[in-house]
């Protein structure tokens, strides 16, 4: 067997993983790379070697087989120990503190007979439009940061943490299987699809959107200490005079809903973190659960691998 790695002239055009799907493949990114670096000197590797037309691909000396797998075997033993979760991991960040953007309670047309009439229209208007919807505004950004930062963390799809994971594993898997004899490791030696238990409670609640919801929403409100009438002094009045001479109003509330996002935004600020605490004690128990099973698994295929060295 022989090193073989791709230098820096690889322009990135697939040939050698059209002539040579055992020992070349592409990463998340696209780029091309070696399953393993050491490989047997096959007809298709040196197709592959001879069709590249940036002569990228170099094959080196050669390796002590058993040497690189216990090599492998070392790096396999390195990842049982699993991932780790911390809140700089889910951090509620500027995304989720930033001032809410409260639909305006807008401005009315002059159709009011005083200037109390005008202000109580207007303070109606903002209750109804404005303040009614404190509890939806807040679980807006809580939902966002649910199904942003939190979704890796309880999905299987290509964006889980699990399944990226699985994929670092999986490679050192492959490269072992390509210094190893064909026949001589089980047929799903490669494969590794570990998740956390997914009938577990948290599991099942977060994908329905039960937990780091309306369940968060108290959290924010904690800080959040401003009755609906505080933002009366926020909401303006103006008069002119009707084609019989007479004073008439109208109320611009426009103020008072700004001042309303900004304190919403100060709020999930000042939770930032209780949200993430209360989060990561919902993820954590799902990591735990995602390390034991990939722990057993990885025990299983490093003892397949020791038995043939």
């Amino acid at each position: 067997m022989k090193k073989i790695k791709i230098n820096e002239k690889c322009n990135q055009c697939g040939v050698c993983i059209v002539k040579c799907p055992a020992y070349f493949t592409e990463d998340s990114a696209g780029n091309v790379k070696v399953v393993s670096s050491s490989v047997n000197e096959t007809a298709e590797l040196l197709s592959a070697v001879r069709s590249c037309p940036e002569k990228a691909i170099e094959l080196g000396a050669e390796v002590n087989v058993k040497t690189t797998i216990q090599e492998y075997i070392s790096k396999l033993e390195s990842l049982k120990s699993g991932i780790t979760v911390t809140r700089n991991d889910i951090a509620f960040n500027e995304a989720y503190t930033r001032n809410v953007y409260v639909p305006s309670a807008g401005v009315s047309g002059y159709s009011y007979r005083s200037s109390s009439q005008a202000e109580r229209a207007g303070y109606d208007a903002f209750v109804s439009r404005c303040y009614s919807q404190v509890d939806n505004l807040i679980l807006e950004r809580i939902t966002d940061y649910r199904v942003t930062e939190i979704k890796p963390y309880y999905t299987t799809d290509s964006t889980s943490v699990y399944s990226k994971n699985n994929q670092k594993i999986a490679d050192v898997l492959k490269a072992v299987s390509v210094l190893v004899s064909s026949g001589k490791l089980s047929s799903d030696f490669c494969s590794f699809d570990i998740y956390p238990d997914t009938n577990d409670i948290v599991w099942k609640m977060l994908n329905r959107g039960e937990i780091i919801g309306d369940n968060f929403i108290g959290i924010v409100k904690r800080e959040f200490s401003y009755s609906a009438s505080e933002y009366k002094t926020y909401i303006d009045w103006d008069d002119m005079e009707d084609y019989r001479g007479k004073s008439i109003y109208n109320y611009n509330a426009s103020d008072a809903s700004r001042e309303l996002g900004n304190d919403l935004g100060n709020a999930l600020r000042y939770a930032k973190s209780d949200i993430e605490d209360g989060a990561l004690s919902y993820i954590k128990g799902l990591v735990d659960s995602y390390n034991r099973n990939l722990k057993t698994c990885l025990e299983k295929k490093i003892a397949e691998i020791k038995k043939l060295v």
